[in-house]
Order: C-alpha cells, then structure tokens, then sequence
C-alpha cells in the first residue's frame, strides 16, 4: 500500500501552511538573517535581485532536503516489512496531527527540536561565510543553499511529512510547497529591512486569526485518517469498522 495522491496532496498542504501560517517563527528566526545581507549589500547590487536568489536556493535547499527524505523513506517502505510501513504511516501522521494541533495556539516544540541539525551547520556554515556578503546573484543563490541548511524547528517538522511521501519527487514536492509557503512572510521582512514602504498589519493579522485554526481543523483530519489507515494496514483489531475505514479514505485510497 503505497502513499496515494490524496496522501501526498495532504502532507503538501500541510507543509505549505505550516510554513504560511507560521509566520511570526519565519521572521523571528530568519528576519536578521535577511536583515545582515540586505544592510550589508554592496552599493551597487540590486535588493530585489538579491532577495530572488538567496531565496531560490533557500527554497531549492528545502526542496532537495526533501527529496533525501523522500528516498529514505521510499527503501524503508520498499522493504515490504509491514511493521516498518506501519511505523512510517504512524510518523507522517502524529506530525500532521501536531502541526494541526500547533496552528490553535503556540508551538513552542518547534524550537525544542532545532538543535537536532547543529552539526550538519557547522559543516556548512564555513562555506556559506565565503559568499558572504554576495555581490553577485550567483553568490545570492550560494547564500541561499547554504540558509537553507540552517537549524530550523519548522523545517524540522514538515521533514517528516516529506520521509513518508513516497518517493524522492514527492518528498521534494512536499518541501517545495514548505517553501514556497514561507516565501510571502520572508519577502514582507525583506520590504521592511529595504525600507520599500510600510504594509499594514492589521488585515493579515485579521485574516490569520480565523484562518489558522481552519487550516489547522483539516490538517488535523488529514493526521487522524492517516492513523486510521495505519492501524488498517497494521492490521489492529477493529480497524475494519465502517468509522475507521471512512477516516482513512479521506486521504488513502
């Protein structure tokens, strides 16, 4: 029982929101970040040009971390050991049911899990350094490799839903919606460090307020059918009841 289309369409939606709805953890972690390039660009270089390329590699970075994640997951669920396939629907579902549960209040978690990818930054942070600050569009897209690399709580949490995908495309996809879900709080911190005028933030904020909670409803849906077709496929007792198996049809087939 491979992950079906409703599946992958599901965890693309919740990462995709994640990183949307998330938007105060974006600028909060990432805000200096874009600050440090945008004051320390050279006079010269294009803001808008800059922006474009360190964000495509941070994106092209989410992207391929998901791809990895795709094909870890991918040979576990190829190995046909029903316990393995069971335990990796039972991952992708508990995050989606965190994450949904998450966009009702805070989620102070996220921050928790960071440190797990110090080490992989400080292999990569000495060769971010080198295109620091960039002055050309390709050393932007460099710097943008390399941010996507950084510790990062919500990267973290939508990786998982990427490992149980089905496959390195799909993983990549799903990180690819991480990332493009991130883009319009980062470009609005981009706005205001480059001083290109003041957006109010007061019909945004209106518009989350009630559209978080609706995001996080259905994720929360999406998590409880993939815990119900995990325990089908495990093959626990009473799985089979009508209720259970409605549940797990709204994104397995």
């Amino acid at each position: 029982m491979e992950p079906s289309l409703n599946s992958l369409a599901a965890q693309s939606f919740a990462a995709f929101s994640l990183a949307l709805l998330g938007g105060l953890h974006c600028a909060g972690m990432c805000g200096g970040i874009v600050g440090a390039l945008q004051l320390n660009r050279p006079p010269g270089v294009s803001a808008a040009r800059l922006a474009a390329g360190y964000h495509a590699g941070r994106v092209v970075s989410y992207s391929l971390a998901g791809m990895l994640a795709g094909t870890l997951g991918a040979a576990l669920y190829a190995a046909d050991v029903l316990p393995v396939q069971a335990a990796l629907l039972l991952i992708g579902s508990s995050m989606l049911l965190a994450i949904g549960v998450s966009m009702f209040g805070r989620a102070a978690w996220m921050r928790r899990i960071e440190p797990a990818g110090v080490w992989l930054w400080r292999l990569i942070g000495p060769l971010a350094r080198r295109v620091y600050p960039p002055r050309t569009a390709a050393q932007a897209l460099a710097a943008g490799l390399a941010w996507g690399w950084i510790p990062c709580g919500m990267v973290y949490a939508a990786l998982p839903l990427a490992l149980v995908a089905g496959g390195p495309l799909q993983g990549g996809l799903v990180m690819l919606a991480f990332g493009l879900g991130t883009l319009p709080n980062m470009l609005a911190v981009d706005v205001a460090v480059h001083g290109i005028g003041r957006a109010s933030r007061s019909a945004p904020a209106r518009a989350i307020a009630w559209v978080r909670p609706l995001a996080g409803a259905m994720i929360v849906v999406f998590g409880i059918s993939g815990l119900a077709h995990a325990a089908r496929v495990a093959g626990v007792a009473g799985s089979e009841h009508p209720a259970i198996a409605m549940f797990a049809r709204i994104c397995h087939q």
